[in-house]
């Protein structure tokens, strides 16, 4: 595929994940960092964003756990607005986060739960 239409591509598919706040996101990095930018926007929305293998849902919580397993709480604020968007259910984001407590220890699981306290925060759900 042409990097023109990766980068459409994945423009497309950020705004459909992330909303308004991600196209805020992509241009403050575009500032910082235009290649970085353009790297991301380009082959994880525009490629990985694009497999079929499983459903967004699907990709968001993998993304999740990952996020949450290695004490990512930054990133795991901004996935779990995505995981909201796409669906997901707060109970599904609590299990995730459950999960990563066995597995990934608690700690990590402390971190996950104060970003998603600040997402319940901001969307006025908590």
């Amino acid at each position: 595929m042409p990097e023109k239409d990766r980068y459409q591509i994945g423009l497309a598919n950020r705004a459909k994940v992330f909303g308004e706040e991600g196209e805020e996101r992509r241009q403050a990095f575009e500032k910082a960092c235009p290649d970085f930018a353009r790297f991301v926007t380009e082959s994880v929305y525009g490629e990985l964003y694009e497999r079929k293998g499983i459903d967004p849902k699907t990709r968001e919580t993998v993304i999740l756990a990952i996020l949450c397993t290695l004490g990512r709480d930054n990133e795991f604020e901004h996935h779990a607005h995505a995981a909201l968007n796409l669906g997901m259910s707060r109970g599904d984001i609590d299990e995730i986060i459950m999960v990563c407590a066995y597995y990934a220890g608690g700690p990590n699981a402390v971190g996950a739960t104060k970003a998603m306290l600040n997402v319940l925060k901001e969307r006025g759900m908590g």
